[in-house]
């Protein structure tokens, strides 16, 4: 009896839903902790201000980002060119047109050739100088270096401490992993934004020659909607993010800080489409008034 006791072999209970959940838990707890640190810098690089990020200097002007003004001096050949085109065909319309309409005419085209010429020749600094503008009103609203990553709405829900709280906590911790997928659309979407701005610089001169004819004023107006949305969604977008920050609950860990989080991200990746919609309302309602206005004038004319 006592040898054959002596023979028993341990038992260890297997619970294989336990062991699942750890592998998982432990698995999305370094996924979120990992993600977190890689996109600190990122979101340190495109969220603050815009610069030009791939540069060794920090703070460098965003027209200096490489390749970006020789792209846009051979579009500004290129316009030239296109200008000539344009002054043929407004010359060749007034002698061959001499009772059509005015706006077609040598005479009212040519100044607005010169300016878009000079536009296009002067559009990475004019460029720059608006987002100049854009950075002083971020630095106004973040408040100087008030508001660091560790301030933002979704850092704390993300951090250690709370992370390490809901180790065991399955729930919590797919929560995380959503939140940090929500924090990489907000760095694409920064990406994406400076990918646009440089795109927009450098198609400035044609964006310019196309504002001289009424044909394709459109297309220049469409640009320059672009262009302003572009830029100045950051300071929009800091400016949620300020708001969120004051907030107590931004500080929040658990399942409620996260959803304010989520709350903040989403008004942020919002900001964009609200901005580009008032932009066409506003476009809307100049047009709507330029063709009252010229209907009050007609009537005024007739009743004279």
């Amino acid at each position: 009896m006592h040898s054959a006791a002596l023979l028993t072999l341990p038992t260890f209970p297997l619970n294989p839903l336990s062991l699942l959940n750890g592998l998982l838990s432990s698995a999305l707890s370094q996924f979120v902790g990992s993600a977190r640190t890689a996109l600190d810098s990122d979101l340190q690089s495109y969220l603050f201000s815009t610069h030009d990020v791939s540069g060794a200097a920090v703070g460098e002007q965003f027209i200096s980002t490489p390749g970006l003004a020789s792209l846009n001096h051979l579009l500004t050949v290129a316009a030239g060119t296109l200008l000539l085109a344009i002054l043929l065909y407004s010359g060749l319309r007034t002698v061959t047109d001499a009772g059509g309409e005015r706006r077609h005419q040598l005479q009212v085209v040519l100044p607005r050739a010169m300016a878009g010429l000079a536009l296009g020749i002067f559009s990475l600094p004019i460029i720059q100088q608006l987002i100049d503008l854009n950075n002083a009103l971020c630095r106004v609203v973040v408040g100087g270096a008030a508001v660091s990553l560790s301030d933002l709405p979704w850092s704390s829900p993300l951090s250690g401490p709370a992370l390490a709280s809901a180790s065991n906590n399955i729930f919590l911790l797919l929560f995380a992993a959503a939140l940090v997928l929500a924090v990489v659309i907000l760095a694409l979407a920064y990406v994406v934004r400076y990918t646009l701005l440089a795109v927009l610089c450098a198609s400035a001169p044609l964006a310019a020659g196309a504002w001289i004819l009424p044909e394709t004023r459109g297309f220049a107006r469409q640009w320059g909607r672009l262009l302003v949305v572009a830029i100045f969604m950051q300071f929009v977008q800091l400016l949620v993010l300020r708001v969120a920050v004051a907030l107590a609950f931004a500080r929040g860990q658990g399942i409620g800080g996260m959803l304010f989080a989520f709350a903040s991200l989403y008004l942020m990746l919002r900001v964009p489409g609200a901005m580009n919609v008032a932009a066409h309302y506003q476009l809307s309602a100049e047009s709507a008034g330029r063709r009252w206005s010229r209907a009050v004038r007609r009537l005024a004319a007739t009743e004279v």
